[in-house]
């Protein structure tokens, strides 16, 4: 049994499936939809079939492939000769999976997965978004590195003022700098509880950490649910 087929057995065993592929706090899928869904009706696909699949060699090697991507992008492990290690750390539903029976994959639906890299004593959490494509593969998709809780629609609102910040600062480092990449999110402070008085419910703080001109530099975001269904974000600083 290898570590991914092990890894979904063990999920199977302990009923954890249902919990592990469920959508992030910050997405709202549509309630009508069932989590998966058979070509013909509504009836739930039974998860080890399902299990199999999202933790299966194809996608396992997906996930080296894009962490082996990230890793040469941000000049890690280069010259080392161990082999990689993949720790899955999260499954996050994105669309409702169609998954027929008979198909060697889904039809419809997007997924992320959410892992740890690790090669010569160096973790690095990646991520991948997979999108089904009627007839052939899941197209893959690079996600920011780290473990951000902010949707991708929220994500992309967040970098373009994080992107400027990072810029402002970068630039009286290295003077003329004109670039600056998210390389990385550190959920700080998970979501605040509805009974912690001191900070609004949903609260949540992360670092992301840019790198321009040969140069790296953090900067704290601060991420505030309306209360409405959408989410404020604030830029503490830098250093």
């Amino acid at each position: 049994m290898t570590p991914a087929s092990r890894f979904a057995y063990l999920l199977l065993k302990s009923g954890l499936l249902a919990a592990t592929l469920t959508a992030p706090a910050w997405a709202q899928p549509e309630k009508t939809h069932p989590v998966i869904a058979t070509g013909t009706d509504s009836m739930a696909e039974p998860p080890s079939r399902l299990a199999a699949y999202l933790y299966g060699k194809e996608q396992i090697g997906a996930l080296y492939a894009v962490g082996r991507e990230w890793d040469k992008k941000l000049g890690l492990q280069q010259g080392c000769k161990d082999s990689y290690n993949i720790q899955p750390a999260g499954l996050f539903l994105l669309k409702p999976i169609d998954f027929p029976e008979g198909k060697p994959h889904p039809v419809a639906g997007a997924w992320q997965h959410r892992f740890v890299f690790e090669r010569c004593g160096k973790r690095m959490t990646y991520n991948a978004v997979f999108v089904a494509r009627p007839g052939d593969k899941p197209e893959v998709r690079q996600h920011v590195p780290g473990d951000t809780n902010a949707s991708a629609p929220l994500l992309a609102d967040t970098l373009k003022g994080a992107t400027t910040a990072a810029l402002l600062k970068l630039a009286k480092r290295a003077k003329g700098c004109k670039t600056a990449e998210l390389i990385d999110t550190r959920l700080t402070h998970p979501p605040r509880a509805t009974h912690e008085a001191d900070k609004p419910a949903g609260h949540w703080e992360e670092i992301w950490t840019f790198r321009g001109c040969g140069r790296d530099m953090q900067l704290t975001i601060v991420f505030t649910p309306d209360g409405k269904g959408g989410t404020h974000y604030a830029i503490k600083g830098g250093n």
